[in-house]
C-alpha cells in the first residue's frame, strides 16, 4: 500500500527509515544511561562532601561566624591600588553594623574584626558577611574578591549540588579553595 508504485521492489526508502527508527532507539537508550551517571556522579558527590565535616576550608565566599567573643580574621584581595578603602561588616539581615579601614594596597590582605559594632558595643555570635568599600584615584569602584575559612559542621544537599556547613553559613562546594585538619582535632 505505500509502495511507490513506478518502483515496487525499491526498498531504499524502507532501509533509510529503518536506520532512522534505530537512532532514535540509541539516543532515547543514550539519554537514560546520561542521567544514570549523572546521578551516580550526585552520588558520589555527596558522599564525598561527608569527608570535608570536621576539617577546616578556606573558601571563595564572603560570609562567616563570628562566636561572640573571640576577633575573626578576615581576608580579601584587591585587583589595584585603592585611593580609599573600608572593611565593613554585615549582620544575617544585611544590616551594616561595623566599619573599619583597610589596607589599601594592591594584593591579598588579612585585616582583624574585634566583633564590636559602629557604636562600639560587642555583637551577638552568628553569622555575618564583610566587604571592602574601595575606590581607586578617579572615584571608581575596585571589586575585591573575598576568602572565608572555618570548620564544616555539616553537608546540606540539593539538586544544584552539595554545599557544606560552616555554622549557618553554607558553601557551595565548588568555591572551595583549600582542605586542612581542623586544629586540635
Amino acid at each position: 500500500q505505500n509502495q511507490d508504485p513506478l518502483s515496487p521492489m525499491d526498498t531504499h526508502e524502507f532501509t533509510n527509515q529503518l536506520v532512522m527508527f534505530a537512532d532514535v532507539e540509541q539516543s532515547v537508550r543514550q539519554s537514560g544511561q546520561l542521567d544514570d551517571l549523572i546521578g551516580l556522579n550526585r552520588g558520589n558527590e555527596a558522599l564525598g562532601a561527608v569527608s570535608y565535616i570536621g576539617k577546616t576550608i578556606t573558601a571563595d565566599h564572603n560570609e562567616f561566624n563570628f562566636d561572640g567573643g573571640d576577633p575573626v580574621e578576615l581576608t580579601y584581595t584587591l585587583p589595584e591600588d585603592a585611593a580609599n578603602a573600608a572593611l565593613q561588616i554585615y549582620n544575617a539581615a544585611g544590616n551594616l553594623v561595623a566599619v573599619q579601614s583597610a589596607p589599601k594596597e594592591f594584593g591579598e590582605h588579612t585585616v582583624t574584626w574585634d566583633g564590636k559594632a559602629i557604636t562600639g558595643q560587642s555583637l551577638p555570635a552568628g553569622a555575618y558577611s564583610f566587604q571592602i568599600g574601595a575606590v581607586n584615584a578617579d572615584e571608581k569602584s575596585i571589586d575585591a574578591s573575598y576568602k572565608t575559612r572555618g570548620a564544616v559542621t555539616g553537608v546540606d544537599y540539593a539538586p544544584e549540588g552539595a554545599t557544606l556547613k560552616m555554622g549557618d553559613i553554607a558553601i557551595p562546594l565548588s568555591r572551595v579553595l583549600s582542605v586542612e585538619e581542623t586544629a586540635g582535632a
